[in-house]
């Protein structure tokens, strides 16, 4: 469960770093599976290094782990005891996909209301092979983003220079640690510039108390609780 102070901890500043709650087997085996998921549709070349899986898509060992007993049950701390899994991605930099994940939120790539996701580590996640940066505030409030087209993904994102002013956090992690974010949370990533792995899964939730407008999911897992949707 996580603590009191893990749970202001995201109040306040949209994104809490929970430690080791995959264990070295876990992430490897999870990462194999996607790995090898990949490798069957052709996907793991993926120019943006992003594969996205909607809830009736996954293979059964991501469909178990995004469904981690400790994970809902944290999520029922952060949102409440209604809550629906909507879609996992992997997301994968390696000597090909070396490049930075831009500025971004993640609420304008689906909108309607909150979503929560996790961003599990399946390799050490460090400042050379491309862990994660975050604003720590930065969910309280929707920022513009710029509509840019360059083949790697991230249409809408701001760039550095509007970061001038702003409490960025570099957050390095070990593999099996994993971070909870709002979708309002400006995050991006570090460049690879060692050219080694850096594998994550990042599972996005929502509250089922609360309608969702969003078009994006056509289906969704009711975890806990009920659903309004």
């Amino acid at each position: 469960m996580l603590s009191d102070a893990q749970i202001n901890e995201y109040q306040q500043n949209g994104y809490v770093v929970v430690p080791g709650l995959f264990d070295t087997s876990e992430t490897s085996a999870w990462k194999a599976q996607l790995q090898a998921k990949l490798t069957e549709e052709k996907k793991l070349d993926e120019p943006s290094g992003v594969r996205v899986w909607m809830c009736d898509g996954m293979d059964s060992l991501t469909e178990a782990n995004v469904q981690k007993p400790q994970l809902v049950q944290m999520l029922n701390q952060l949102i409440g005891p209604d809550v629906e899994f909507l879609s996992v991605k992997a997301v994968f930099k390696n000597s090909k996909t070396s490049f930075n994940s831009p500025w971004h939120q993640d609420w304008h790539y689906w909108q309607g209301s909150p979503k929560i996701s996790i961003w599990i580590a399946l390799d050490n996640a460090t400042p050379e092979n491309g862990c994660l940066r975050l604003v720590p505030g930065s969910h309280r409030n929707v920022v513009q983003m710029d509509d840019v087209e360059d083949g790697k993904g991230f249409g809408h994102r701001i760039g550095e220079d509007a970061l001038a002013d702003l409490p960025v956090e570099t957050v390095p992690v070990s593999a099996g640690d994993v971070v909870f974010f709002h979708d309002l949370a400006l995050h991006a990533s570090c460049p690879n510039v060692n050219g080694q792995d850096r594998w994550t899964a990042i599972a996005t939730y929502r509250s089922g108390s609360e309608v969702d407008g969003s078009t994006v999911w056509e289906t969704f897992r009711v975890l806990s609780g009920e659903s309004v949707n």
